[in-house]
């Protein structure tokens, strides 16, 4: 990644109206944002370009967060891709298995921009150093 280029998002999220609103403040903070709208729709965002990171919704129509986390893990082209859980889910079970298939962050609904904003630079930056 050039200095000049911007950071690169791929936004997961069923509900239109927060994709809608995380993309406006990601923008605002500076990111290039790519959204899907569910599972499969995420999938194939990620064959046509390679993102810098990706926030993902846990509870999505026709393959959920989990499903879509387990493929991009599963690929060489994608296994390192920083991945932000963003999810109304706050049960531990789900954070547990979240670490399991190497979710790198975990954040629940509501959220604010701020701490998005800071994970996303964190967990992109320390996988930029590995």
């Amino acid at each position: 990644m050039n200095d000049g280029e911007k950071v690169s998002v791929l936004v997961v999220e069923d509900n239109p109206s927060l994709s809608r609103v995380m993309t406006l403040q990601l923008e605002r903070r500076g990111y290039r944002v790519v959204t899907a709208k569910d599972g499969v729709a995420g999938f194939a965002a990620l064959q046509q370009e390679l993102p810098d990171c990706i926030v993902l919704d846990l509870m999505l129509p026709v393959m959920d967060g989990f499903e879509l986390l387990k493929r991009i893990r599963s690929l060489a082209r994608s296994a390192s891709v920083p991945v932000v859980i963003l999810t109304a889910s706050q049960d531990d079970r789900n954070r547990r298995r979240g670490r399991n298939y190497l979710a790198d962050a975990y954040l629940t609904k509501p959220f604010d921009i701020e701490d998005l904003d800071a994970t996303l630079r964190r967990v992109i930056a320390s996988h930029s150093r590995a």
